[in-house]
């Protein structure tokens, strides 16, 4: 099932008409939130290669939009692993982006998201812990004065 996005949307991971954004798409497949990352030329950190800054872009996009995929909702993220970096990408090859949920323990919602290549083969992993508090809290703690109209159906009162 594709996930729908917010055209107003200015992310640079997600925003459909950011034209110098990642433009990811997101489709939940049973319990899982995948989006594939084709590796474009003006990504590239070592020559011929992927930064690993624009991978992490990806895969923390990757973790909220599980959130959202799995909960209907976004959460408030409050912790994020080091980036569990296995090989390097190329450019021209196209990155598996793949998040699910691994615990929820008492605290945090924790997300873990996989980037692997076409073939299968892991190249990164990370996880992201989320909270979801109520729309006054959520605002207060990310910094709004208001909560932003994009945002107005997926952080309830």
């Amino acid at each position: 099932m594709h996930l729908e996005n917010d055209p107003r949307n200015p992310c640079v991971g997600c925003g459909p008409l950011n034209p110098r954004g990642l433009q990811l798409k997101f489709e939940k497949v049973g319990e899982e939130v995948r989006s594939t990352l084709p590796v474009r030329p003006e990504w590239q950190g070592w020559p011929g290669l992927l930064h690993s800054g624009v991978l992490y872009i990806a895969m923390l996009e990757t973790a909220n939009w599980t959130v959202y995929g799995l909960k209907d909702r976004v959460g408030l993220p409050v912790g994020t692993s080091a980036l569990e970096l296995k090989r390097r990408t190329r450019v021209g090859d196209i990155v598996q982006l793949t998040g699910r949920h691994v615990a929820s323990r008492t605290g945090p919602f924790i997300i873990e998201v996989t980037a692997s290549d076409s073939g299968g083969s892991g190249l990164a992993r990370l996880e992201r812990e989320y909270e979801f508090p109520r729309r006054a809290e959520f605002v207060r703690r990310m910094g709004y004065g208001t909560l932003p109209a994009e945002l107005e159906e997926v952080v309830p009162p």
